[in-house]
């Protein structure tokens, strides 16, 4: 007996197609760059890196604020995403902690404004557009999971919880 993949195209395809769907789902429209950007966010965290929050992301955000150019932007880069991330596709598990969503929202955010004041000017526009938006990409990231993650975990609390904070 042979067993079928359980992707079984790129996870490139298979992750594009479940941001598609989660987009038009939440009425969602994006520029391509921003649905580029949730693809890459979901293949890189495809392996979880057992770090991830180490520390404190307000640490990694202080540290990231304290250096310059390049480790800046990619500190404050890492800060943003991970925030995204996690409140995203793990939101339910937040509220049982200390640290809410709330902070993961603001604290996103923050980082990508900063983020965009270091770039070019076409990664400006991005990244200010991801912190415009990081509400609708939690909500996109939120339905992912839901939908097609963690879809034997529904229950009618973690979902009134979850459109508590972004009202999707």
């Amino acid at each position: 007996m042979t067993q079928k993949p359980i992707i079984e195209s790129h996870p490139t395809e298979f992750f594009r197609e479940l941001v598609q769907e989660a987009m038009h789902s939440q009425g969602l429209t994006s520029q391509e760059e921003t649905e580029f950007y949730l693809v890459q966010l979901l293949e890189q965290h495809l392996r979880m890196r057992g770090d991830l929050l180490s520390k404190p992301l307000a640490l990694t955000y202080l540290e990231a604020a304290n250096a310059g150019g390049v480790e800046r932007f990619h500190g404050m880069k890492l800060v943003g995403d991970t925030a995204l991330f996690i409140l995203g596709l793990f939101a339910d598990c937040l509220e049982r902690t200390l640290v809410q969503p709330v902070y993961y929202v603001s604290l996103g955010q923050l980082a990508y404004r900063r983020v965009a004041d270091v770039g070019s000017p076409t990664v400006r526009e991005m990244f200010e557009n991801l912190a415009a938006q990081f509400t609708d990409l939690v909500r996109v990231l939120g339905e992912i999971s839901t939908r097609e993650l963690f879809s034997s975990d529904r229950d009618t609390l973690r979902i009134y919880r979850r459109w508590l904070l972004t009202r999707g």
